[in-house]
């Protein structure tokens, strides 16, 4: 496994992502599916570049990553959902 392969992910992505100003497509009308969508169509060469450093470790940390995040959404979700009750 290469060090800090992890931060080359997520240097690549932030600054990429940011070109993509997804507030401004969300604003637009756009759904999440939709950015992602167009994301991963302007990107997919660097993607696909990016993907050929990643080992099996660097997968599984990545995986790990993900694991988390989505946890972080589910509790964001459910904190939505409090301050919608209590507006009620």
């Amino acid at each position: 496994m290469r060090e800090n392969i992890s931060e080359l992910w997520f240097s690549w992505f932030y600054k990429n992502w940011e070109k993509n100003a997804p507030g401004d497509l969300i604003e637009k009308g756009l759904s999440p599916s939709q950015i992602a969508e167009r994301f991963v169509n302007e990107n997919h060469n660097n993607l696909f570049e990016l993907a050929k450093e990643f080992d099996e470790e660097n997968y599984q940390a990545l995986i790990e990553f993900m694991k988390l995040s989505e946890s972080e959404l589910h509790i964001l979700k459910y904190f939505l959902k409090l301050i919608k009750l209590k507006n009620s």
